[in-house]
């Protein structure tokens, strides 16, 4: 296959994957995901080399996904500057150097000061303190579970360990304005619960 014939095909796979949400636009989607799979998992490679992306491998690799998807919706098939691999991974590094970026940024915050963590008992020399502490927190977490959907609850988990709406938008597959307002929900349902 020639490169003129090539750049056609990619084109006609990214048009039909822009046209619906069918049977054939997701055909068209999956042929292009695997004529792209290098490109996505050299890029996640090279930016999971850095020792604080590497445990996340795997989220990485489902944003490199979620950018390539875009990638196509976003591609202006009339154009003849730039091919669509190109401008696929220069989307899709940009995404993950900015992941990369921000995961930087949450390892270098310091750890909540002693007056938020005067919350939960830890390491008391009392026994039995240290076992309402856990009675206690048991009851709340129950209360908790009892009073969110779930997805409610998975949101909340991902929400409580720090990640952004926008970051727990990509793990649920959800865009941020529904993740915002998902956590908005959640936040008055257990102020409403734990009152």
């Amino acid at each position: 296959m020639n490169l003129g014939s090539e750049k056609q095909l990619v084109c006609e796979l990214i048009k039909k994957v822009k046209s619906s949400n069918d049977e054939e636009s997701q055909r068209a989607f999956e042929a292009l995901l695997d004529r792209y799979e290098p490109l996505i998992k050299a890029s996640v490679s090279r930016i999971s080399e850095d020792d604080l992306a590497r445990p996340f491998f795997d989220d990485l690799r489902q944003e490199a996904t979620l950018v390539f998807f875009n990638a196509i919706l976003t591609y202006d098939t009339e154009q003849t500057e730039v091919e669509f691999g190109l401008y696929a991974k220069i989307c899709i590094s940009n995404a993950l150097i900015s992941q990369l970026r921000s995961l930087k940024k949450r390892a270098a915050e310091p750890l909540p000061d002693k007056e938020s963590d005067d919350l939960f008992v830890h390491g008391s020399e009392d026994p039995s303190e240290n076992i309402l502490e856990q009675e206690r927190l048991k009851v709340l977490y129950s209360v908790i579970r009892k009073n969110l959907s779930a997805f409610e609850y998975r949101v909340w988990q991902y929400y409580i360990s720090g990640r952004t709406a926008r970051e727990i938008g990509i793990l649920v597959g959800k865009d941020e304005k529904s993740i915002a307002n998902a956590i908005y929900r959640i936040r008055k349902k257990l102020r409403l619960a734990l009152q």
